[in-house]
């Protein structure tokens, strides 16, 4: 190796500590530091530079050793730079399909019940499934983040996907109550969550100045989902005749699309490592936050009817005279619906004030419940409040978890994601049920719609006190909470 020119300036002479010259030589040869390292490299040490406290790869190698020049400690990729972020999307698109695309069908899931295999059951009891099912996603962000936080996505997105098949097979083949609970509302249900919490956390860190914009494109996987699933399932299901082969069939679509998260999902920062479980610091003192607690309450608000229409709005258009493929198809006008306004909502959220656009998402779904659909009963206005309510609902549940990262320090934001879930674990739970018992046995549709929209528009008032305790009248784009 010839010997380096003053004028070159790659590879700039220093004078390092003996220790580190190589023991083969008589006198210490000169010791290069170089941006290059494209050299055979024979062994590795990490030395501390006498002059600083900066840690340096040292290589040695036959002839030399060289420092090269970049710090040891790994490199933190930028935020919303480069292709990585947006193939972390793709992941996230794939996820949001395989919790929220499938909590968007329950009411094809809940309707089939009632008729076929649950039909000697109420119509509160048979809610309990897809409450339960809405409870364990919900809940299942607890741990999900936190795991996430210490190990990374992987831990829970490979468990999440074979949960999430196996549930919906054992679903498939179940024939009573327990059977159908436990593998649609349990299995399926936490697999769901590993797959959602795993990938959010994971985009959370990968963008900030596009951080809306991410959400609502990954978001809108719900409302694809949403979209297409009931029309596979409404012919499966009847036109083809069989539940089983139908949910084998969403089981190996909402498989392979697990695949892709668990391929896709990356964080931009290194897991923390195991670390202590300290369940009042991580989940009771997020809500010593004011602004942080005002939010979860609002959301615990919208959760008590959020998922109501999704259930009911087919039997609800049943009762009022519609043909049983028209009200099937209702759940894909309320999933187009929601496909826009995730994309939308996290455009505006980019651009305006992030908790005013959110307070318009949840007044509008409030009202198109109330007066909205307590006065439809034809098949026109049917459509139009799905759609309407689709959009609604599509915006809340893409904001949701952008309002929590805009609320928090970044190092906080996968645990109190999680803190917020758990506390929505619960209105989650007796939502459905809840709704069931006012339907009742005397098919008080009206009753239900009424219960439906005022909840949400109480959630509409508190998310107006959120806004007015961040930024007071303020009509401006949010800044990011330091």
């Amino acid at each position: 190796m010839g010997s380096p020119t003053s004028e070159d300036t790659s590879i700039r002479p220093t004078s390092r500590p003996a220790s580190i010259y190589s023991s083969a030589s008589s006198t210490p040869p000169l010791s290069y530091q170089s941006d290059c390292t494209t050299l055979s490299l024979n062994e590795k040490s990490d030395f501390e530079d006498s002059d600083s406290n900066e840690k340096f790869e040292s290589v040695s190698t036959t002839y030399e050793t060289f420092v090269v020049d970049r710090p040891a400690t790994p490199v933190v990729p930028l935020q919303d730079v480069g292709i990585r972020p947006w193939v972390v999307v793709i992941g996230g698109f794939c996820a949001q399909v395989c919790s929220y695309g499938m909590l968007s069908v329950v009411g094809i899931f809940l309707s089939h019940y009632k008729n076929y295999q649950l039909s000697e059951y109420t119509t509160s009891e048979i809610a309990w499934i897809g409450s339960t099912q809405s409870f364990f996603f919900a809940f299942s962000g607890v741990f999900c983040g936190r795991l996430v936080d210490m190990y990374g996505p992987y831990y829970v997105t490979i468990p999440g996907m074979i949960l999430q098949v196996g549930g919906l097979v054992g679903t498939a083949f179940g024939t009573k109550y327990v059977h159908l609970l436990l593998g649609q509302g349990f299995c399926c249900a936490i697999g769901a969550g590993g797959l959602f919490y795993g990938s959010t956390a994971a985009l959370t860190s990968w963008f900030s100045a596009r951080r809306g914009l991410a959400f609502g494109i990954a978001a809108s996987g719900a409302g694809a989902g949403g979209i297409s699933f009931p029309f596979l399932l409404q012919y499966l299901f009847y036109d083809y005749g069989s539940f089983t082969v139908g949910v084998c069939t969403l089981a190996g679509i909402l498989g392979f699309l697990g695949l892709i998260v668990i391929i896709t999902t990356t964080t931009r920062l290194p897991p923390t490592g195991a670390q202590p479980y300290r369940f009042v610091t991580y989940y009771i003192h997020p809500f010593k936050d004011s602004i942080f607690a005002l939010f979860t309450l609002a959301m615990s608000l919208i959760y008590l009817a959020l998922f109501v229409p999704k259930a009911y709005v087919t039997s609800a258009a049943l009762y009022y005279g519609m043909s049983r493929a028209q009200a099937a198809y209702l759940l894909s006008y309320l999933n187009g619906g929601s496909f826009v306004a995730r994309i939308f909502g996290g455009y505006l959220f980019d651009r305006f004030n992030k908790f005013l656009v959110f307070f318009g998402y949840v007044l509008f779904g409030g009202l198109v419940l109330l007066p909205g659909w307590y006065s439809s009963s034809t098949q026109a206005g049917s459509i139009v409040v799905a759609t309407c309510f689709g959009f609604a609902s599509g915006g809340i549940l893409a904001l949701c978890t952008a309002v929590i990262a805009q609320i928090s320090p970044a190092k906080e934001i996968g645990t109190r994601v999680g803190a917020c879930n758990g506390v929505l674990a619960l209105p989650a739970l007796f939502s459905l049920p809840v709704a069931g018992a006012i339907v009742g046995d005397d098919d008080n549709y009206r009753g239900m719609q009424a219960y439906a929209g005022s909840t949400i528009l109480a959630g509409a008032v508190v998310s107006l006190f959120v806004k007015y305790k961040v930024d007071g009248f303020n009509f401006r784009a949010t800044p990011k909470k330091a």
